[in-house]
């Protein structure tokens, strides 16, 4: 289990299967996944779940997590699928329960992963793809450092509509930037609020 601050991830399993079932029927977390939500069968999925677990222990790490609340309850998925093995290089793919979306658990579950691939795994490169109207996703990854990196036209089809999807990657280095960066607001902040001369100046 890998601990974040309101979420843990754990390896997928196999009684997952409906679990992951409910979610790739459901067309509203498909659509915020970047999927047309085609109809799944639970034998479809558990395929893909055998694929996953196969490959884990190629990789020594999982491919895919399940993201709990402390509660226990499931709460999304996000897969890590290697896209350059020589370059440590990962494509990672996030998915949120639509009854948790603005509450900040999406953050939670990227930081998480994102602090497991370069502190743990030893990732240099993190990729993402976006469709360009899916702005929830594009401000999170903008927001923990992500950088636009290319754009495949009109390669995304919902709604007999076309668009773009966008590329945006993240370097170890640069989330070693982000972190420090963030760390520092958080003291500035506390050392502000705790300064009795800031807090004579406000008053």
């Amino acid at each position: 289990m890998i601990a974040g601050e309101s979420i843990n991830l754990r390896a997928v399993e196999r009684n997952d299967a409906p679990l992951l079932h409910r979610w790739f029927n459901d067309p509203v977390v498909m659509r915020g996944w970047g999927w047309s939500a085609p109809a799944r069968s639970l034998h479809d999925v558990a395929s893909q779940l055998e694929e996953w677990l196969a490959r884990e222990s190629v990789l020594s790490r999982p491919e895919a997590l399940v993201a709990e609340s402390v509660d226990g309850d499931p709460i999304g998925l996000v897969v890590v699928r290697v896209g350059r093995p020589e370059a440590h290089s990962v494509e990672l793919s996030l998915l949120i329960d639509a009854d948790y979306w603005g509450q900040g658990f999406g953050t939670d579950v990227l930081q998480t992963v994102l602090e497991a691939c370069f502190a743990g795994w030893g990732v240099h490169r993190v990729g993402v793809s976006v469709e360009v109207d899916n702005e929830r996703a594009l401000a999170l990854y903008r927001r923990l450092g992500f950088e636009e990196e290319g754009r495949l036209r009109q390669a995304a089809y919902h709604d007999g509509v076309h668009s773009d999807i966008l590329l945006y990657g993240l370097l170890a280095a640069e989330w070693i930037d982000h972190a420090e960066e963030e760390t520092n607001a958080v003291v500035l902040s506390r050392s502000t609020r705790e300064d009795p001369f800031h807090q004579l100046a406000r008053g």
